[in-house]
């Protein structure tokens, strides 16, 4: 659980800083050169530790899953708002949870409220009073992350190839993409390369490496339950890096956030 945990605040931290650098970069340019930069630092992993062939198919869904979580994730904000993009994507463990109670399976009422506190937090936290914002578009983009964020969960569980080698799927798919907005890419000035190289880092390969340590032994349900600690996180390092103040019902989300954590930690 504490991989997964960590990851979410470095996701959180990434959220803090993105409005700083990110903002003159369209999601076009800014998805497929993610992939790209992404999937070229861990080519040394992938040299010297191939997966294996009976792994091949299931690595593909995998990278299908991330490309769909990152990519809908992306034009959800884009069409709508960073709050509603948020919230949506992170339906994610309420996904998980209705498909496993379709399955037969009995979770604990504690483990449902939790869900439900979660979620409730979240939305208290993330999106506040003004509700959710955006078209009818950014909003199936959003439910599209949150299917594709509990796939890619679901299917990493137990993985044991590196699954960040999924990201050249993601590189493959969005590289034409890429390749039609490489003048753009090209005029980037020296403080959005260092925003694009930080969310590679720090906002990518990092945080989705530790989610990704975490989720091998941690239920997929589990998992994403407990990255929704990264709307908590971006909140407090919203506070001291980009000055904007918690309010108190921000406070009541993150902590209905805390404990519906804490009721489905088992």
């Amino acid at each position: 659980m504490i991989p997964v945990a960590l990851a979410a605040l470095l996701w959180g931290l990434g959220g803090a800083l993105a409005g700083r650098f990110m903002r003159e970069i369209p999601p076009e340019v800014l998805i497929p050169l993610r992939f790209l930069l992404s999937f070229l630092l861990l080519l040394p992993l992938v040299l010297l530790r191939p997966p294996p062939r009976e792994e091949g198919p299931r690595l593909l869904r995998v990278g299908l899953a991330l490309s769909g979580a990152q990519a809908f994730y992306y034009l959800a904000i884009h069409a709508t708002t960073v709050a509603t993009g948020i919230f949506l994507q992170y339906l994610a463990p309420a996904l998980l949870t209705l498909h496993a109670l379709l399955k037969g399976e009995r979770l604990p009422a504690r483990a449902l409220v939790g869900v439900a506190l979660a979620l409730w937090g979240a939305y208290v936290l993330v999106v506040g009073p003004q509700g959710l914002e955006g078209s009818a578009v950014g909003v199936a983009f959003g439910l599209l992350s949150a299917l594709s964020f509990a796939l890619y969960a679901a299917f990493s569980h137990g993985l044991k190839t590196p699954p960040l080698v999924a990201l050249g799927v993601g590189t493959l798919l969005s590289l034409p993409v890429l390749l039609l907005h490489l003048d753009q890419v090209l005029a980037f000035s020296p403080g959005q390369w260092g925003g694009v190289l930080y969310l590679v880092t720090l906002g990518t390969v990092v945080p989705f490496g530790l989610f990704l340590l975490g989720v091998r032994t941690l239920p997929a349900r589990t998992a994403t339950l407990v990255a929704m600690l990264e709307p908590l996180s971006g909140a407090l390092f919203a506070w001291p890096l980009a000055g904007e103040p918690l309010r108190p019902e921000a406070l009541l989300g993150g902590l209905m956030i805390l404990l519906g954590v804490a009721l489905n930690r088992r």
